[in-house]
């Protein structure tokens, strides 16, 4: 039986490395069921703090609805993000953001979770420079963001120094080795 795979594309270079990356990952994920969610080719709003989640279970707008149905099926979500300004590229940041609805959920219910599946996640980051420091820092704020939404964080990969044309080939296979 093949794993339901939640890919999270948050670079809006179509060329860059990390879109790079992912597309090799795809083409390595063929023969699973994967939905790929493009952060930036999708458009939907901010989480503006309204609070609506929190007496009504849901948000106030229905633009990442089948993303959450997604989320909540998926076995495994890889997230791809190069590192702007030391942390996710803002469509990632503000997705992450909009995980409030689950969050509410989780302390209107006496912090029960809302997601009963367990899910494992995979973070990949390009920086165009070192980077480890934003990559500890974005590794950090995801296992945060899990704690609620039961997931457990598998594996994060760096490929850094992509500035000076770094050669990712080989965090390609770590990924590729992970993924098996």
């Amino acid at each position: 039986m093949s794993k339901k795979i939640l890919i999270i594309k948050g670079s809006g270079r179509k060329k860059g490395y990390t879109n790079r990356i992912c597309d090799e990952i795809v083409d390595f994920l063929k023969d699973e069921e994967f939905i790929i969610f493009d952060t930036y080719a999708e458009n939907f709003a901010p989480c503006n703090g309204c609070n609506f989640c929190e007496t009504n279970g849901r948000c106030v707008n229905t633009d990442l609805d089948a993303f959450y149905k997604s989320f909540e099926e998926c076995d495994e979500i890889i997230f791809f993000s190069p590192i702007y300004n030391g942390t996710f590229s803002a469509p990632i940041k503000s997705l992450i953001d909009r995980f409030q609805v689950y969050y509410t959920s989780f302390y209107y219910n006496n912090k029960k979770q809302s997601i009963e599946k367990k899910r494992f996640a995979y973070l990949v980051v390009a920086s165009g420079r070192g980077g480890e420091k934003a990559f500890e820092y974005m590794q950090s704020q995801l296992k945060c963001a899990f704690t609620i939404l039961n997931v457990e964080m598998k594996e994060s990969f760096l490929c850094a120094n992509t500035d000076s044309g770094a050669d990712c080939s080989g965090v390609i296979e770590k990924i590729k080795r992970s993924l098996k």
